[in-house]
């Protein structure tokens, strides 16, 4: 199922953004992180959000807390989500591309919150690409 787009608002500063933006499948993306936590569950319709012309995309898991293992005890709600994210475009090529930061945010039964990197994404040309947590370090140690 191709996950589309909610909550739009388009106005001319940002309509080849927000078009752009709907013609993302963000399927490829939701099934990488799954396969790369272990983990199964939803995600909500990803929602288009503008500000000052620029355009942005988020997105959210449904509750993971009781697939986490020994935190499960401790945690009352863990979720997937797009901490951070935009869009670009490459004034050589006129093309747009999307970038984002996929973290794991969690919160204590006891109170406070946290929340860790977990891939880093890019879509552009009709194609995924990832970085995994964990990836950067071993290419560095393999360098030295």
């Amino acid at each position: 199922m191709k996950a589309t787009m909610k909550n739009v608002v388009i106005d001319n500063e940002n309509e080849a953004l927000v078009t752009f933006a709907r013609s993302i499948d963000f399927t490829e993306l939701f099934d990488h992180v799954k396969a790369f936590a272990s983990i199964d569950c939803s995600f909500y319709q990803p929602e288009i959000t503008t500000s000052n012309g620029a355009v942005s995309i988020s997105f959210m898991s449904d509750d993971i807390a009781k697939q986490t293992g020994v935190f499960a005890a401790i945690l009352e709600r863990c979720y997937i989500h797009s901490f951070l994210n935009g869009i670009n475009h490459d004034g050589q090529t006129s093309a747009f591309g999307y970038w984002v930061c996929v973290s794991i945010r969690y919160e204590h039964k006891d109170g406070g919150d946290c929340g860790l990197d977990m891939v880093h994404a890019a879509y552009s040309d009709g194609r995924w690409e990832f970085r995994d947590a964990g990836q950067q370090r071993k290419i560095e140690k393999e360098s030295v």
